[in-house]
């Protein structure tokens, strides 16, 4: 039982790193989508929302999972 959650563990450690690259890619096509449409101002405020709510589902995930 102890290997499987060690192994459950591993995998969202994982999961969490390659999440985060996925978002940070999708972060570099949102802002050039953004930045062809808009203007700089709301491209700035959209990145930073962007990366806000990235941060709060990735706080609440954490918290939950109680590690």
């Amino acid at each position: 039982m102890r290997a499987l959650k060690r192994i459950l563990k591993e995998f969202g450690t994982l999961f969490l790193i390659v999440g985060l690259a996925i978002a940070m890619a999708f972060l570099i096509i949102l802002t050039r989508i953004l930045a062809m449409y808009t203007n700089i101002l709301i491209t700035m405020i959209g990145m930073v929302v962007f990366v806000g709510l990235i941060g709060f589902i990735l706080w609440l995930l954490d918290k939950r999972s109680k590690i």
